[in-house]
């Protein structure tokens, strides 16, 4: 017996470990219908002041990918199911919900000449459409390697550039680990854990410090990111009152939801 089991131990130590490639790999016609929420509470100063506010919001998107050449996404059809910031009323503590200008709307996203061009936008705000993205920042998540259950990989200097393509944060690193892999919802899926610790100083010199923790859930045959969970804390630092910038921490956390819609 302990022959037996010396042996299995070792032919257990030797089995290859089961290795997948994360990439996007899109489908014409695939739909996703997505919902992500979001919360943000900060507890600060604004010069001597003590400063606390709340917001939360969510956005529900219907996405298709209408249009895919050679294996990569050419076009990408986005509409907008809901779309909403709430602000807390810090006296009442209820929260007054508002609609953004994006509400209702469908956005198509194409790439030209490595620049995003959206049409269906008119008149809404810059800022809204730009959250409308042709590539999900989430997968720039994902190794440029084949991975096992165990590795680990991180994101830092030029890959934080990219991922923060605003510059708020340069230095640091997120780390990623491939927990398992196994089925979920009847597809087969790798589990993702995510630490970020990052921070920057922007040129107004108000530096700021992110730390969060949290789970991808992957489709492996496709790509697409079906589960997102994060929390953590944003730090403030170095702000100007004069700019209305507050010191201080903040809160924060976000769930995203995918269901695959059946053609």
């Amino acid at each position: 017996m302990l022959r037996f089991l010396i042996v299995l131990a070792l032919l257990m130590q030797d089995a290859p470990k089961q290795s997948v490639e994360l990439r996007v790999r899109p489908v014409q016609g695939d739909k996703i219908e997505t919902f992500a929420t979001w919360s943000h509470g900060f507890r600060g100063t604004l010069g001597d002041e003590p400063v606390s506010f709340a917001t939360r919001g969510g956005q529900r998107l219907v996405v298709e990918m209408s249009g895919v050449e050679k294996g990569s996404l050419a076009r990408k059809t986005v509409k907008v199911v809901d779309s909403y910031v709430e602000t807390k009323d810090m006296q009442t503590s209820k929260y007054i919900r508002k609609d953004d200008a994006v509400l209702g709307r469908t956005v198509t996203i194409t790439m030209k000449d490595g620049r995003e061009e959206r049409t269906g936008g008119d008149g809404v705000p810059e800022q809204e459409l730009k959250a409308l993205t042709f590539v999900d920042p989430l997968t720039r998540l994902y190794p440029d390697k084949p991975v096992a259950v165990g590795d680990s990989w991180d994101i830092s200097g030029e890959g934080l550039k990219q991922f923060f393509p605003g510059g708020d944060f340069t230095d640091g690193r997120i780390l990623v680990s491939l927990r398992e892999i196994r089925e979920y919802e009847g597809r087969k899926c790798a589990f993702l854990s995510t630490k970020y610790d990052v921070s920057g100083t922007m040129p107004d010199g108000v530096s700021r410090q992110l730390e969060l923790t949290g789970t991808l859930i992957v489709w492996i045959e496709r790509g697409y990111i079906l589960v997102m969970t994060q929390s953590g804390r944003l730090k403030t630092s170095g702000a100007d009152p004069k700019t209305q910038q507050p010191n201080g921490e903040a809160i924060i956390t976000g769930e995203l939801k995918a269901t695959i819609l059946e053609k």
